[in-house]
């Protein structure tokens, strides 16, 4: 479970760039989270979500520990909310490009990328390995094209991508989640109960919901290693790609596999390998 790993971190000074359909500004749960909201799609709501999902994935990555409705995996990390699908949910490689562009230059340490399209596409393709390249480190929904094999959407179907499955409650690969060799790991997405525009609550399923389920994990371990200091073994993509590997529980055939990857996230693994 994630709330004893609170007694560590809650994922305080970490910043994840949330790239999807914006957010709800007033929402009691989001409202102090939001660092940055801006719009790409020139839509008429602006970097509100009309639309709900990008609200819904904020929700599960930072969403705050209050009175009342549902807590984030890392609820106090920032959100940077970059609004790059319209209100209909469609987005241009051209708006997600300038999303992320502008995702680096606000700062973020983690994207978190709920998104995708059956086709690779080469200039989303070279900005996330910008922000490779500048330690941002890469999260991508495989898709929900299942069951059939290799079934894995882009950007997560590019080699350098931290692709996340999904798995239901009682741990077993959701019959939507895409499969492919590209899947490094799944986690929770099945019937995920999060914020909902303008303030309330909804129940969703997707790899859209596991996704900030792992950025909300990885905020948690950057929170940790920067407040010990010390080696991490979180400096590049590639070693949160081997770190995630090396920490999640094997599931379906013994080793890799494109049902689930390495396996089932295993949070207090993950953070427990980060010392001082």
């Amino acid at each position: 479970g994630i709330p004893p790993l609170w007694k560590e971190t809650e994922g305080e000074g970490i910043k994840v760039g949330v790239l999807d359909t914006g957010i709800a500004l007033e929402h009691p749960d989001l409202q102090p989270a939001i660092l940055k909201a801006r719009d790409f799609t020139r839509s008429p709501s602006a970097a509100y979500d009309a639309q709900g999902h990008g609200t819904h994935v904020s929700g599960i990555i930072a969403a705050r520990r209050n009175a009342h409705g549902i807590v984030g995996v890392a609820p106090q990390s920032k959100i940077i909310a970059a609004k790059v699908l319209n209100d209909e949910g469609a987005g241009t490689s051209q708006d997600i490009v300038a999303g992320i562009q502008w995702a680096i230059e606000s700062g973020a340490d983690i994207l978190s990328m709920s998104l995708g399209s059956p086709e690779p596409d080469e200039e989303i393709h070279q900005a996330l390995l910008l922000a490779i390249s500048k330690g941002i480190f890469v999260i991508t929904a495989a898709g929900n094209e299942g069951p059939d094999l290799d079934t894995v959407g882009y950007p997560a179907g590019f080699p350098e991508m931290v692709a996340v499955g999904s798995i239901d409650r009682r741990k077993r690969l959701s019959q939507f989640s895409s499969r492919g060799r590209q899947v490094d790991v799944v986690a929770p997405g099945d019937e995920i109960t999060s914020c909902y525009p303008p303030r309330s609550y909804a129940t969703l399923s997707g790899t859209s919901m596991a996704t900030p389920f792992i950025s909300g994990v990885v905020a948690l371990a950057l929170a940790k290693h920067r407040k010990i200091g010390g080696k991490t073994p979180l400096r590049t993509q590639q070693d949160l790609i081997e770190h995630l590997c090396r920490t999640s529980a094997d599931a379906g055939p013994a080793g890799f596999d494109p049902l689930y990857g390495c396996g089932i996230v295993n949070p207090a693994k993950l953070i427990q390998g980060v010392k001082s």
